[in-house]
């Protein structure tokens, strides 16, 4: 990994730290632990799906959530949902995880495992945005600080890996 990916993963790091600050409590210490866990696994998942970039991750992802399925199968027994339920489990599966997994299986062939990481860590960063706009809870100056400092590391990542390669073939073209 090269010093400007580190440097990435450090401020990406900071930002999120400082993003969550506001949020972190002993008291939510497991929940807290939990949601760490579920980064480091969507961090190997991208690592993993980018090893099978030239085969097919789609049935990797498949695979996974039917894994999932059979653990939580156990805690599906109670009362059935009601239509609306079923509408909301429907959207949420089809739409939110199955297009999703379409899309991040598709990307994840173009780009760096790193790079399918860095943009993924935009979601939680975005979800108090949406819930700004939306319901108009405003997050507060940690937050924001934390976020600002996430997307501005992807932001200047990727603008100096774009214009790597424009470096390189504007050095190697001859002198007029």
């Amino acid at each position: 990994v090269r010093r400007l990916d580190w440097l990435t993963i450090g401020l990406t790091l900071g930002g999120l730290l400082l993003f969550f600050r506001e949020g972190l409590a002993s008291e939510s210490l497991w929940g807290d632990l939990l949601a760490t866990l579920s980064g480091v696994t969507m961090a190997w998942m991208s690592l993993f799906l980018r090893k099978q970039k030239d085969g097919s991750p789609v049935e990797s992802i498949v695979l996974g959530n039917a894994i999932a399925a059979v653990v939580g199968l156990p805690f599906a027994w109670g009362q059935a949902p009601t239509a609306q339920g079923w509408l909301g489990l429907v959207l949420l599966g089809v739409v939110q995880l199955g297009l999703s997994y379409l899309l991040y299986t598709a990307a994840i062939k173009e780009v760096s495992a790193l790079e399918a990481t860095l943009f993924s860590t935009l979601e939680p960063i975005l979800s108090p945005v949406w819930v700004w706009l939306l319901i108009g809870e405003r997050p507060g100056g940690w937050a924001l600080a934390g976020g600002g400092l996430v997307v501005g590391a992807i932001l200047v990542r990727a603008t100096l890996y774009a214009l790597r390669p424009a470096r390189r073939m504007a050095a190697a073209r001859p002198a007029p």
